[in-house]
C-alpha cells in the first residue's frame, strides 16, 4: 500500500441501528466529537428509522455492519446461514455450515437494502468480524464489494482488499472496561503511523434493549464520555492528524 506522510484517522462506531440508544449515541458521538464513520445493521426494528435519522447528519460516512450470526437474515429464512427457525446460526455451527453462495446473497441484500433506506454506502465490516472467522467468507464480501466498489474492513497491513482499497492500520483494542479511557486512546492515536487508521468503538446511550440484546452495555457510555472528551479533540488538533471516513479513502490505499 502506498501509505501518504501525512496521518489520516478514521473513528468508526459499530451496530448503529441496533437499538435506539446504540443509534443515538453514535450520532450524538459524531456530532460532539471525534467519530467520523459508523456501520449500520439493517436486520433489526431500529435500522430504517435509524437511518433516516442519520440523514441530517451529511458529514457521517455509514457503511454496513454485515449481519451473519444476529437475529434473521434479509435474503432468505432458509439457508446454510440459519437453524429450524429461520434465525441465523451462531459461532462454531455458523462457520461449519456457512456456504460462500449464501453469503454472498445476504450480502448484497443486506447492501440493497442500505442503499434503498439512507443512499451512499462508504464501506463494509461484519458484526463480530465474521467476514474474516468464516472459511472463504472474506473471498466472498471482496467479490460483492469489488462489485459495489467499496472499501472493506481488514485486520492485516499486508491484506490487500478487493483492489486495495483498505486503511493501512487497524485498532480494535479501545473495547471494555481496562482500555476504554483517555489515556489509553491517546496512546494508541500517539503510536498512529503515516497513512490511514480505523480505531473501532462501540458507544451508545444506554437503553432497555441494548441490556437485552448485548452483554457490552455500560461501557459503551463510558466510550461515549470519552469520543465527545474536548482533552481527546484538542489532542488531535495538536498533532496535525486529520479525521476524515472510508469516503475520503483513496484507490492508492
Amino acid at each position: 500500500m502506498n501509505k501518504s506522510s501525512s496521518k489520516q484517522l478514521i473513528i468508526n462506531a459499530d451496530d448503529f441501528g441496533l437499538t435506539p440508544g446504540a443509534s443515538a449515541g453514535i450520532l450524538y458521538a459524531h456530532r460532539h466529537g471525534i467519530l467520523t464513520s459508523t456501520t449500520a445493521m439493517v436486520n433489526t426494528a431500529f435500522s430504517k428509522q435509524s437511518l433516516t435519522e442519520a440523514k441530517s447528519y451529511p458529514d457521517l460516512g455509514i457503511g454496513l455492519h454485515f449481519v451473519l450470526d444476529a437475529g434473521r437474515p434479509i435474503f432468505s429464512h432458509n439457508s446454510s446461514l440459519t437453524d429450524h427457525r429461520g434465525h441465523f446460526l451462531k459461532g462454531r455451527s455458523l462457520i461449519d455450515a456457512a456456504k460462500t453462495w449464501d453469503i454472498k446473497d445476504e450480502l448484497k441484500a443486506q447492501l440493497e437494502l442500505l442503499h434503498e433506506w439512507y443512499g451512499n454506502v462508504t464501506h463494509i465490516d461484519s458484526h463480530h468480524h465474521m467476514h474474516l472467522h468464516i472459511p472463504d467468507a472474506l473471498e466472498a464480501v471482496i467479490e460483492v464489494a469489488e462489485r459495489y466498489q467499496l472499501p472493506v474492513r481488514t485486520f492485516s497491513e499486508t491484506a490487500v482488499i478487493g483492489k486495495g482499497r483498505t486503511t493501512d492500520y487497524f485498532h480494535y483494542d479501545f473495547y471494555g472496561e481496562e482500555n476504554v479511557s483517555v489515556a489509553y486512546l491517546l496512546a494508541i492515536f500517539s503510536n498512529i503511523k503515516p497513512g490511514t487508521t480505523e480505531v473501532m468503538c462501540h458507544p451508545a446511550f444506554l437503553d432497555a434493549w441494548l441490556r437485552r440484546v448485548s452483554s457490552y452495555d455500560f461501557t459503551r457510555m463510558k466510550e461515549l464520555e470519552i469520543l465527545v472528551d474536548n482533552k481527546v479533540q484538542e489532542w488531535l488538533n495538536d498533532h496535525s492528524i486529520h479525521l476524515i471516513h472510508y469516503g475520503g479513502l483513496h484507490h492508492g490505499h
